[in-house]
């Protein structure tokens, strides 16, 4: 089998043999580089926003498709299907047409719903054929991100024909994952090659995408796995350079998919082995392409169902002497394509270097100082913070409330190390928060202080010792003459000196974000993790819950059996133990064993610790959120109907809620002031503290 122009309908290759319900592989592939009306083109647009041309995104996704044309490989699993949309820049239109790729279909706004309409309509539906099928999906091209919704750029995009420009005219990633899970095909696997840094015009307004893919009906049979890599991480950029001909995660990517990896265990090229390749690999070819940037690029991996995937089957290069090719005339790997040099994961020690040449080591400030204190002396905060613009916030913005109570927090915490820029408009703060129970809401507030009036973190405390809090602010103008302003916190868990549990989990968190997730999970041992919620000397039950929802990433929750449902007995206040509780239920499920942990009705125990986010609230963690909304997609599936399911879905249209309001602020979640939510009813103005605390679904204690 092999895929042919079908010359009636632009960007469209198909198998020759192909008719409805064919099993096989249905592809989308879309790659821009030219955007007609962004900044350096012919007809530029009024206002661009400031966004440009890129260099390599419709090069790099035009080797995707000729790879998964003539070299993809998977037992049973045939191309038959794939939509190509392309808009290169001059430069390489002309290598596209010297290597004979003309068929493909410009991807303006239109095409590409045209697109995703035959596409998702034409992927087999009878079980026969969806057992024994894959979607797949690449994009690469500019994505922006708007709250917790990561968004697609058509080529057409900004089109002043419209008047004003028609922001929503964009596709969403999550509405393309959410297809993904809830589509009855075996497998679905998605490459996304773009920014996912905020984008306020549409931010500002509580705006997201125009609906493309179609709603799938409830009820219906799910997918064995469901995965997608994206090339960086929430409000984050992915980078190219205008030397190279693929962008620096296209490069990772086609490495991987036409050489395998080092210390692959066969010549399968499995999911995880993917994603421990590509996230190394991406910031060791901006070194390459730079050396000795800060620039760092992490990619981010979701996977739900089946983690064994096997994405291609690596066919070494032919042998010299000349043999009659047995793939059913596919084009061979050509022989001249050598294996990548051994690529080993960056030592997170000098990953975390680099981070740190952003800042100026002559303005740190490494004095411990009590928040409050410093809060109370202007000198202080100056001498730490620098400019104005981002000292007054911790003076006249900035509170601290109890998340299980409400009440403002005066002795919060210990300031131990501010980290800062020339111009302050990049600072970090490492600081330690006070024992207490059920967390605190971090708050910075002010029209003159915040971009969006008012800006707040959720973060974890631990009953009886000090949570370690790392956070990252940045300040700026909208426009170029702005006074700066706070745009983004992002907070995670900080290094500590003095707590064994939590220097071991930051430990094997900067491994798995900024070098290799399987080297970091080689590392860890379920018993150490689990000892940081039970050792009496160095309590650490944040610890342990960010150690167990590492193994969850790695897949690995498993080892502990049924240990997290300790952590809902010990700390029923900590909204993330009970859907970690939930995760290892499912484990337990899929595993086929009777009664998991003896639990009589496993799918009814997974509703109970999911039901009780209305009690606890949402979790602290934003990947513990995401998987919530997975296990309750899960569990909806398998509940029968009845007061039971009712309820549960009363409890995911609150999470809905919550995706519309929040965003991902490093490890956990942040709420901004405007835009107000329409659920939020018809009163003006930013969110008041009250009102974040309902986003957050907490409650009002009694007094």
């Amino acid at each position: 089998m092999a895929l042919q122009i079908v010359a009636a309908t632009p960007g469209l290759w198909r198998d020759a043999q192909w008719t409805p319900e064919m099993p096989g592989v249905y592809a989308m592939v879309v790659g821009i580089s030219r955007y007609a009306y962004f900044k350096g083109s012919e007809t530029e647009a009024p206002d661009t926003f400031d966004m440009g041309q890129l260099a390599s995104s419709a090069g790099t996704a035009a080797e995707i498709f000729e790879w998964l044309r003539d070299g993809f490989r998977c037992q049973g699993l045939p191309v038959v299907w794939c939509q190509l949309l392309l808009s290169p820049t001059a430069a390489e239109k002309t290598v596209l047409d010297g290597r004979g790729l003309t068929h493909y279909a410009p991807p303006t706004n239109g095409n590409l719903r045209n697109a995703i309409d035959m596409w998702t309509g034409n992927v087999p539906t009878t079980d026969t054929a969806t057992g024994r099928s894959r979607t797949f999906f690449f994009y690469s091209g500019h994505g922006v991100q708007t709250n917790w919704f990561p968004l697609l750029l058509p080529s057409d995009y900004l089109d002043p024909a419209f008047g004003k420009p028609k922001l929503e005219n964009c596709f969403g990633v999550t509405e393309l994952l959410t297809w993904m899970d809830r589509n009855p095909v075996a497998e679905h696997l998605a490459l996304i090659d773009a920014c996912r840094n905020e984008f306020p015009p549409l931010a500002s307004k509580g705006a997201t995408a125009n609906t493309s893919f179609p709603a799938a009906a409830p009820g219906g049979k799910a997918p064995r796995t469901a995965a997608s890599l994206s090339s960086t991480s929430p409000n984050a950029v992915a980078y190219q350079s205008p030397k190279k001909t693929r962008t620096f995660f296209g490069e990772a990517v086609l490495e991987a998919l036409r050489n395998g990896v080092v210390g692959g265990s066969d010549a399968r090229l499995a999911f995880r082995e993917l994603v421990d390749y590509v996230k190394p690999r991406i910031n060791a070819l901006l070194q390459e392409a730079q050396p000795g940037t800060a620039l760092d690029q992490t990619a981010r991996q979701r996977i739900d169902g089946d983690d064994t995937m096997v994405i291609t089957e690596i066919v070494p290069p032919p042998a010299q002497t000349p043999a009659p090719s047995p793939l059913e005339g596919r084009r061979p790997v050509p022989a001249t394509a050598a294996r990548p040099p051994k690529v080993r994961a960056p030592d997170a020690a000098v990953l975390l270097e680099a981070a740190a040449a952003r800042f100026d080591p002559g303005l740190s400030v490494r004095e411990p100082i009590p928040l409050d204190v410093m809060r109370k002396d202007f000198d202080e905060i100056h001498r730490r913070f620098g400019h104005e613009h981002a000292s007054y916030p911790w003076r006249d913005g900035m509170a601290m409330y109890g998340l299980s109570d409400r009440r403002p927090v005066e002795a919060g915490g210990i300031v131990h190390d501010v980290q800062r820029n020339d111009a302050s408009t990049l600072v970090q703060v490492d600081l330690t928060l006070a024992p207490r129970m059920g967390g605190v809401l971090l708050v910075f507030e002010g029209k003159d202080l915040v971009q969006r009036e008012r800006l707040a973190v959720a973060l974890p405390t631990d009953r009886n010792g000090s949570v370690p809090i790392r956070l990252s602010l940045a300040f700026g103008g909208v426009l170029a003459n702005d006074r700066p302003k706070l745009q983004k916190i992002e907070a995670r868990l900080g290094p500590s000196a003095g707590n064994p549990h939590y220097r071991y989990v930051w430990e094997l968190a900067q491994e798995a974000e900024l070098g290799s997730l399987g080297h970091a999970f080689t590392r860890a041992d379920p018993a150490r993790l689990m000892q940081a919620a039970q050792d009496p000397k160095a309590n650490g039950q944040t610890a342990a819950v960010a150690g167990m929802l590492l193994l969850q990433r790695a897949g690995l929750i498993g080892d502990v059996k049924d240990w997290t449902r300790n952590l809902v007995k010990w700390f029923p206040e900590v909204p993330d133990a009970a859907v970690l509780w939930a995760e290892s239920l499912r484990m337990g499920i899929d595993y086929r064993t009777p009664d998991p942990f003896g639990v009589k009705a496993p799918i009814n125990a997974m509703a109970d610790a999911l039901e009780s986010l209305e009690i606890s609230g949402i979790p602290f963690f934003a990947d513990t959120l995401e998987l919530a909304e997975s296990l309750m997609r899960y569990t909806l599936r398998r509940l029968p109907p009845g007061p039971q399911r009712t309820r549960l879905e009363g409890t995911q249209q609150r999470l809905a809620q919550v995706f519309q309001s929040a965003m991902p602020s490093g490890q956990f979640i942040a709420v901004a002031g405007l835009p107000r939510p329409d659920w939020m009813g018809d009163r003006s103005g930013a969110l008041s503290v009250d009102e974040m605390f309902t986003v957050l679904c907490r409650k009002q204690s009694s007094p």
